[in-house]
């Protein structure tokens, strides 16, 4: 993969698309709260992958990459698609419906699903230095929202089930490695997502006014953008080592809910992104420069 060629490592390559994919992912986020009120959830869902199929799609054609991947692992891009779906719609109901803050605490539990789930079924080993780490950065995802859970009881169940879904699609990821073309992961994702968010939108379907349109057009290219470059991530590296990473999000979002939404971020919030960011760091030095007498990963 050309990409490598910028890095020293596959993991470092990871790193770097995973905090792509988050900044990708945070755009779409604004352009999600600010269709939040008159736009329903499936109609969201639904262009959130249209605009993703179609430039996956194209991007598939030019580099002739199989749109289906090999046949035994159809029933896993399945699973995989699924899930992905899953925890997208539950993400976007439950931040139509609770608190952004109690969203953000419980969708971050994704950290330890996903590398629960890459511990169980992909057999990844994890180091007591990963898990301590791990704990730092939920502490510090726990200080920088200031939780008060003072929201209803079924849209914190929707972010838990966002985060617990999304493990499982994340740890997904780390299998296809070598195994399937990333283009034809979020094809398939993308495809599968598109013709159930298309259904299920009929009833409750809206005429976007002509501002909708563009930010349920722009939900689309972030959601490409985000997409793409997360499931490269998850190629490049095990999804319990560089899933830690994705707590980069409560500093950019943060900073884009600042710059588009005029959020100011309180001290808890900049502590706490202050103590993630640190934690990140820690990981990647050690993942960068393990113990002597071990080596690092290519």
């Amino acid at each position: 993969m050309p990409l490598l060629k910028l890095f020293h490592s596959k993991h470092q390559a990871g790193v770097c698309l995973i905090l792509v994919s988050t900044l990708g992912f945070g755009l779409m986020q604004i352009f999600v709260s600010l269709t939040s009120r008159q736009v329903p959830v499936m109609e969201q869902t639904f262009f959130r992958n249209l605009v993703c199929l179609i430039v996956v799609g194209w991007m598939t054609t030019q580099q002739h990459v199989p749109f289906w991947g090999e046949q035994e692992y159809w029933p896993h891009l399945f699973f995989r698609s699924l899930f992905g779906f899953l925890g997208v719609v539950f993400l976007f109901y439950a931040l139509r419906n609770a608190t952004q803050a109690d969203v953000t605490i419980v969708t971050k539990t994704d950290v330890f699903a996903t590398t629960a789930a890459s511990v169980i079924f992909l057999k990844e080993k994890i180091t007591k230095v990963q898990l301590a780490v791990m704990l730092t950065a939920f502490l510090g995802a726990f200080i920088a929202v200031n939780p008060t859970f003072d929201s209803s009881a079924l849209p914190l169940l929707a972010a838990l089930g966002s985060a617990l879904s999304s493990s499982v699609a994340y740890a997904l990821l780390s299998y296809f490695a070598g195994r399937v073309h990333p283009l034809t992961i979020v094809l398939n994702f993308c495809l599968f997502s598109t013709l159930a968010g298309g259904a299920l939108m009929i009833p409750s379907f809206v005429v976007p006014s002509p501002a909708d349109l563009f930010c349920l057009l722009m939900i689309g290219v972030f959601a490409a953008i985000g997409q793409v470059t997360m499931t490269c991530a998850y190629l490049m590296a095990p999804a319990g080592e560089i899933s830690i990473y994705s707590q980069a999000a409560i500093l950019i979002n943060a900073l884009l809910g600042l710059i588009f939404l005029q959020e100011v971020p309180s001290l808890r919030t900049i502590l706490g992104g202050l103590l993630v960011v640190a934690a990140s760091i820690v990981l990647f030095l050690y993942k960068e420069h393990p113990k002597k007498g071990s080596s690092a990963d290519g």
